[in-house]
């Protein structure tokens, strides 16, 4: 069953980038590389600092853009309260994708 994760990504201005994917691990490291577009290039979204995993595409796509068109004060409450110091949590993520996967999951 696949595996959807809706994430931020913020840089040392906490500018945020809300987006969607099935690899995690991969999409970080794009992020990280500057392998993505001009805009989230430019902006320097190196640090993962929200993730929600599902199995439901159709709640992942509807949750990407309901983030996405939520104000910007907004989700950085919410990032107050799920990352109060807005922590780095990629490492988190990629112990967490390896141990699924030794468990099959």
């Amino acid at each position: 069953m696949a595996r959807y994760y809706i994430y931020m990504m913020s840089n040392p201005s906490r500018n945020l980038y809300v987006g969607l994917t099935t690899d995690l691990e991969n999409i970080i490291a794009k992020h990280r590389e500057k392998r993505m577009s001009n805009f989230k290039a430019n902006f320097a979204f190196e640090k993962l600092v929200y993730v929600e995993e599902t199995t439901d595409v159709d709640y992942a796509i509807n949750r990407e853009k309901f983030l996405k068109s939520t104000p910007n004060y907004k989700k950085c409450d919410l990032l107050n309260i799920t990352n109060p110091k807005w922590e780095c949590i990629s490492e988190y993520w990629a112990e967490k994708a390896i141990s699924g996967f030794k468990n099959g999951l």
